[in-house]
């Protein structure tokens, strides 16, 4: 995400982001940015809690709890959160990572009022909401959810390949969903002690950014959030980079699909780590359009594949560069060996410095998008303070990679990706025996 930057000039002006920062007496991080484009406000609030702490007996927990988060507290009843802010204009979602889990909305600015009193309220009194009923309730609505993503076509992929590439006690080797047995089995007792584990002040970090006053909305935010009592520092998450994934490793998925799909992925490094910035640009400069090696190579030369992408996935304790390519004709092994060619070729012929710029480019484009809509900029603070400490590091982040030149390009091609045997994950119709040679079926129970 922020390994981004402008090799040919000056950080963008709108890159510089000098937002208000405090820290409420309970541990609650304040982040604030006006922005008065609009006359909405954008609350982006998240926990440092995500799958990887999960212990063995709550697998699934983290995002059941994002779930239960909806049910109801003190002072909310059951369903209200939902009804209360669309009445006021407003819409709310949430997601759950391996490393986080998120509660986002967007309001007319005169609804601030509203949204702070919801979010305080499941903050500081939940428990009055965690019922046998409203638990039974989410447990039903997780296990459709999971049931349909499973059916959708390539549903199970991203899953499986989380099977595939570590070991079974790596902490992103299980599904965030957790599995039928994990979902079923969860207990209130089981909710409330998670609650109180991680859903605390300290181990959040609150960020607005739209139409208001910063010292008005400061004040505000003081009003409904200073009483939310302090429970204390929570627990010491681990922090050091996991490396040791699986190498080598190959697995399959049949699914009701058209047409075969092969991923390839490559243990790399986490999130902040030096070369994380010369993966990224690695990526775009293999799989970004027209003019990039393997999608010219591969699909508008060739047509060997209908789609074909690339990404480095940099989560907190490790990454991946996660390739992916469809085809409905071509066999995946033919597709792998293509690869594979590509890659050994940029080392014999390594990119240009046009080619960097080319791929920076677009990069500053994706970031200036995000920048444009205020729910995605209150993503990127967050994700600023969460992971460097401080919500104003865009600018510094973005200026990192003015270093990245193609030879670093190359180095972390032939150390991340040519010199290590990458995992494979083969998508195939049911029944189909395209899948790559040794995959075994990768179970999801």
């Amino acid at each position: 995400m922020w390994a981004v930057a402008q090799a040919w000039g000056a950080v963008p002006e709108s890159f510089v982001v000098e937002p208000r920062v405090e820290t409420l007496d309970n541990g609650l991080v304040v982040v604030l940015a006006e922005d008065h484009r609009t006359d909405t406000v954008a609350l982006h609030l998240v926990y440092g809690v995500g799958s990887r702490d999960e212990t063995e007996a709550e697998r699934g927990c983290a995002h059941l709890f994002e779930h239960l988060m909806f049910e109801g507290s003190a002072f909310v009843p059951t369903n209200a959160f939902d009804d209360w802010l669309t009445s006021a204009g407003g819409w709310n979602n949430a997601y759950t990572s391996r490393d986080v889990t998120a509660y986002f909305m967007e309001f007319p600015s005169g609804a601030l009022d509203l949204a702070l009193f919801l979010e305080s309220d499941r903050m500081a009194f939940l428990e009055a909401g965690l019922l046998d009923e409203n638990l039974d309730n989410q447990q039903k609505v997780v296990l459709q959810e999971r049931e349909e993503g499973y059916a959708e076509p390539n549903g199970r992929d991203f899953d499986a390949l989380g099977r595939i590439s570590w070991p079974a006690d790596h902490p992103y080797h299980h599904p965030v969903i957790g599995t039928v047995a994990d979902i079923e089995g969860f207990t209130l007792e089981a909710s409330s002690a998670f609650w109180q584990r991680h859903y605390r002040p300290s181990n959040a970090v609150l960020v607005l950014v739209g139409s208001f006053d910063t010292e008005g909305a400061l004040d505000r935010v003081r009003h409904w959030f200073s009483d939310v009592p302090d429970r204390g520092a929570a627990a010491q998450r681990e922090v050091a980079p996991l490396v040791g994934g699986v190498r080598g490793n190959h697995g399959k998925v049949e699914d009701q699909v058209e047409e075969r799909t092969l991923y390839m992925t490559w243990e790399t490094v986490p999130e902040g780590h030096p070369d994380a910035a010369a993966l990224d640009v690695l990526t775009y400069v293999m799989a970004d359009g027209r003019g990039t090696r393997l999608e010219d190579r591969l699909y508008f030369d060739r047509q060997r594949t209908s789609a074909i992408g690339m990404f480095h996935w940099a989560s907190d304790r490790a990454g991946r560069v996660i390739l992916y390519a469809s085809s409905p004709k071509v066999p995946l092994p033919t597709i792998r060996k293509l690869v594979d060619k590509e890659l050994a070729r940029l080392l014999k012929r390594p990119p240009t410095q046009a080619d960097v710029d080319r791929a920076l480019r677009s990069m500053e484009g994706e970031i200036h998008d995000q920048l444009e809509i205020p729910r995605r900029k209150a993503q990127l603070l967050a994700e600023c303070y969460r992971t460097r400490g401080r919500a104003d590091c865009l600018a510094e982040e973005w200026g990192r990679v003015l270093s990245v030149t193609p030879e670093d390009v190359v180095r972390v091609a032939r150390t991340y990706l040519v010199e290590q045997s990458p995992n494979t994950l083969s998508n195939i119709p049911v029944g189909d025996e395209g899948a790559i040679e040794g995959a075994v079926a990768v179970e999801l129970p």
